[in-house]
């Protein structure tokens, strides 16, 4: 039986939801003994093929696929602030300083979660409405589930490059819109919705980081596949 395997090279192939996936595997499968397991369908929802297929595919050629794909995760990203999907072009919210609260609220509440992740880069890419060299502005924000979904179909490097773009810049997520809470409280008096929203935003630049670090900790492992000698019997 031949095989035909189609092998992503850069994290540009591969899409959120598919990624997503494997940390669902991943999580449910963290023992020893299950790496052969996690291993088989890494290469299966990675190269989009039956788990039938991945066990006739030669070890040889099994090894070589798996370090193929842990090549792609070493890549080192800036921040990607377009992509296209479905024809659409998409655009990076231009300006942190301006995201509203509500826009806020919602990426706070998702980005630390993987399962949830296609919420919080719904929130900040956006179809380009307009563009002048770099200059470019982005559909207002409406809440959608469609929308929210399609964001599975996005490139994982754009996922990876936005993680990296807040890691790096530490809590400037968190400063700008603390800072816009503030602002907001002083206008609104002693709100206290807006009190326990502010108290809690900490919280979440918090979770967002442990995320960050767990992030970290999955690639890793994802990287020592390489080495590890799989039975497909």
């Amino acid at each position: 039986m031949k095989i035909q395997v189609e092998v992503p090279t850069s994290l540009d192939d591969i899409t959120l939801g598919q990624y997503q996936r494997y940390i669902r595997v991943v999580d449910q499968n963290e023992s020893e003994e299950a790496t052969d397991f996690v291993n088989k369908k890494l290469v299966e929802i990675f190269c989009d093929i039956d788990l039938n297929e991945v066990h006739a595919i030669p070890i040889v050629d099994f090894n070589r696929i798996l370090e193929i794909l842990s090549e792609a995760f070493k890549e080192r990203f800036s921040l990607i602030r377009h992509f296209e999907l479905g024809g659409v072009e998409f655009g990076f919210i231009p300006k942190l300083d301006d995201m509203s609260l509500g826009e806020y609220v919602d990426v706070e509440a998702t980005i630390s979660d993987w399962q949830n992740i296609h919420k919080a880069m719904g929130v900040l890419y956006r179809p380009v409405n307009a563009k002048m060299k770099d200059k470019y502005t982005i559909a207002p924000y409406k809440p959608s589930e469609d929308i929210q979904m399609w964001m599975k179909e996005m490139p994982l490097s754009a996922v990876m490059s936005c993680m990296v773009f807040f890691y790096a810049l530490g809590t400037e997520l968190s400063t700008a819109s603390l800072a816009y809470l503030e602002k907001v409280m002083e206008k609104e008096g002693n709100n206290s919705h807006l009190q326990e929203a502010f108290q809690k935003s900490g919280v979440g630049i918090n979770q967002f980081m442990d995320s960050l670090k767990e992030t970290s900790q999955s690639l890793t492992r994802l990287q020592k596949n390489q080495y590890l000698s799989v039975s497909l019997t």
